[in-house]
C-alpha cells in the first residue's frame, strides 16, 4: 500500500485554496477604493419613439392608455430629440387610438412646435453669425 506524505496537497486542495485565496485578496482590494468619490449623476431621460409605441400597444384600456401617455410625454417630451417627435407626431392615432384624445393631440404638438422652433433658431444662428455682412443692414 502506498503511502502519501502528510504535507502533500492534492491538486484539488491546491485550486481550491487557490480561488480562495484570490477571492481574500479581490474582496480586500475593493474595500480600499476610495468612498468619497461623487456619486454617477443621475441617467439622462432617454426619448425613444419605440418607447412611446410599447406603452401604447401593451395597455389595452384607453383610459389608462391616456393616463401613461400622458405621464410619458411629461417625463420624456421635453427631452425628445426633433426626430422622434415627428415619429410620434405622424403616428399618435394609429398607436393611441381611441386614447388619442384632444389634451394629448395638444401635449405632442406643443412640445413639437417648441422643439422645431428651438431648431429654427439654432439653424438661423449656425448660417448667419453675429460679425458676418447679412446681419449689417
Amino acid at each position: 500500500m502506498p503511502t502519501r506524505p502528510t504535507l502533500a496537497f492534492s491538486l484539488h486542495r491546491f485550486a481550491g485554496l487557490f480561488f480562495l485565496c484570490l477571492g481574500g485578496v479581490a474582496l480586500n482590494c475593493a474595500s480600499a477604493q476610495n468612498k468619497n468619490t461623487p456619486a454617477s449623476p443621475a441617467p439622462a431621460l432617454v426619448c425613444s419613439a419605440s418607447d412611446f409605441k410599447a406603452l401604447a400597444y401593451t395597455t389595452n384600456d384607453a383610459q389608462q392608455r391616456e393616463e401613461r401617455a400622458k405621464e410619458w410625454l411629461n417625463k420624456y417630451g421635453k427631452s425628445c430629440p426633433l426626430d422622434q417627435l415627428e415619429l410620434i407626431l405622424m403616428n399618435q392615432a394609429v398607436w393611441l387610438g381611441t386614447a388619442n384624445t384632444p389634451p394629448i393631440i395638444s401635449a405632442i404638438e406643443s412640445i413639437y412646435k417648441q422643439k422645431k422652433t428651438s431648431a429654427d433658431e439654432l439653424e438661423k444662428a449656425v448660417d448667419k453669425p453675429r460679425g458676418s455682412a447679412a446681419n449689417k443692414k
